[in-house]
């Protein structure tokens, strides 16, 4: 590995969400609220609100907004 590729691959980080966490990241970036996501992906409302917080925990997040915003910028979700 050559000195370029090392330093890229310290900046690179691995997308922790799982799919179905894709899934709901993907919903949230295109607005949809708690109700069209459970309607959406066949889960509860509560299960949704849990997926979100999860994923809000996992980024580092202080909110849905923020979430989006961040996995636009690393590239993990289309902008």
């Amino acid at each position: 590995m050559c000195r370029s590729e090392l330093a890229y691959s310290m900046w690179e980080q691995e997308n922790p969400l799982t799919e179905r966490e894709q899934d709901i990241l993907r919903h949230l970036a295109q607005g949809s609220t708690v109700g069209e996501i459970s309607g959406a992906l066949f889960l509860s409302p509560g299960t949704v609100r849990n997926y979100i917080s999860e994923i809000m925990q996992k980024l580092e997040a202080k909110n849905r907004i923020d979430v989006v915003a961040i996995a636009q910028n690393k590239g993990w979700i289309e902008t």
